[in-house]
């Protein structure tokens, strides 16, 4: 067992993955029974932003050996994808976030995107979600001061698990770290 973990540790650090410390008790799937299936750590952080780990775990399958992320993008540019694969599977679960014109809705922003029909909110509107995808948004500016909005994406797909209150965990964990990071300058006014 000990070779298999090393072989997925090295798998993830080849794909930039940054593994949990060593002995922090937290280093397999979620709690419970369905842990013990699983044979990858949940990762840390998602485009270098730390996340709920709770959360993620309650998104991603069940079972698995080999997990991996893909980034694209840097949010300072515009715009971060983060592709989760398990086992061959790709996009498991995609995280984007995108700097967009100020204005939407994150319930209309998520209509659009995932052609949900009813989103549920949360957060005063900054939050949507359905059975397969959240979205939050941050009302900001840019260094100009004109009105912009960080918008995050969080979609779940086949073989990964369709929680509500796990995606809107994750999305508003994912959005309050972006905030402390310091990536959105609070809007005046």
């Amino acid at each position: 067992m000990r070779v298999l973990a090393l072989g997925v540790a090295a798998g993830l650090l080849a794909t930039g993955y940054s593994s949990p410390r060593a002995g922090s008790g937290a280093e397999r799937g979620s709690a419970g029974s369905e842990g013990a299936a699983r044979g990858f750590a949940v990762p840390e952080a998602l485009c270098g932003v730390a996340v709920p780990r709770d959360a993620l775990s309650r998104l991603l399958p069940a079972s698995g050996e080999e997990l991996t992320v893909d980034d694209e993008g840097r949010l300072s540019d515009g715009s971060a994808l983060c592709k989760v694969n398990v086992d061959g599977h790709e996009m498991v679960l995609t995280l984007s976030s995108e700097r967009i014109d100020a204005g939407d809705s994150a319930r209309d922003i998520l209509r659009s995107r995932l052609r949900v029909t009813d989103p549920k909110t949360a957060e005063n509107g900054r939050i949507a979600n359905s059975r397969v995808g959240a979205l939050s948004l941050l009302h900001c500016q840019d260094s100009n001061g004109t009105p912009e909005d960080i918008s995050t994406l969080v979609e779940v797909q086949e073989p990964g698990r369709q929680d509500e209150g796990a995606l809107r965990e994750l999305v508003a964990g994912y959005a309050g770290e972006l905030e402390e990071k310091g990536e959105c300058v609070a809007r005046v006014g």
